[in-house]
């Protein structure tokens, strides 16, 4: 047992160990974090209670999953953002009054920062969730009628009742 916490111990201390990208929330663990409390519950552990290590390594596990879910994820996010390239997308940002400002433009890179997917448009960088539209939104000129406003778009003068025989 001992030769295990050792094993983990090092693995811990290990550069190579990845780790789940905290996009905005500081008080997240990564599996660096998560391999130093294994080691400390097992350090400090009660000889009579000792811990069990199928349940360290399901935890194991369930974190290796999350992480891989994670990078999935980030690939699927990195794979939409590429396939922008050379589209022309409508983005909303808000001026300093705080009026919500769209642009219109090609993009013509794409990127991360601070482990985001970024876009390139018009020689500014947009996040992605900034995207409004793939291509431009119409002009509301009008607002669109809903369905339940009693407009059917139809000819109000035939009943459009007609029964096949």
């Amino acid at each position: 047992m001992s030769d295990y916490i050792g094993d983990i111990a090092s693995l811990s201390k290990s550069k190579n160990v990845a780790t789940v990208k905290s996009k905005s929330d500081s008080m997240s663990l990564n599996m660096q974090d998560f391999l130093q409390m294994m080691v400390a519950q097992f350090q400090n552990q009660d000889p009579e209670n000792a811990a069990s290590t199928t349940d360290m390594l399901n935890q194991m596990v369930q974190m290796s999953m999350i992480q891989a879910i994670t990078n999935i994820t980030d690939a699927v996010s990195l794979s939409y953002s590429a396939s922008l390239v050379g589209k022309e997308v409508t983005v909303g940002t808000f001026d300093a009054n705080g009026n919500l400002k769209e642009i219109v433009g090609t993009v013509t890179g794409t990127g991360t920062y601070n482990g985001s997917p970024v876009i390139f448009v018009n020689g500014e960088t947009y996040s992605m969730s900034s995207i409004m539209a793939v291509g431009r939104l119409p002009d509301s000129k009008d607002p669109p009628t809903s369905p339940d406003s009693g407009d059917n778009g139809g000819d109000s003068g035939s009943s459009g009742d007609t029964k096949p025989t």
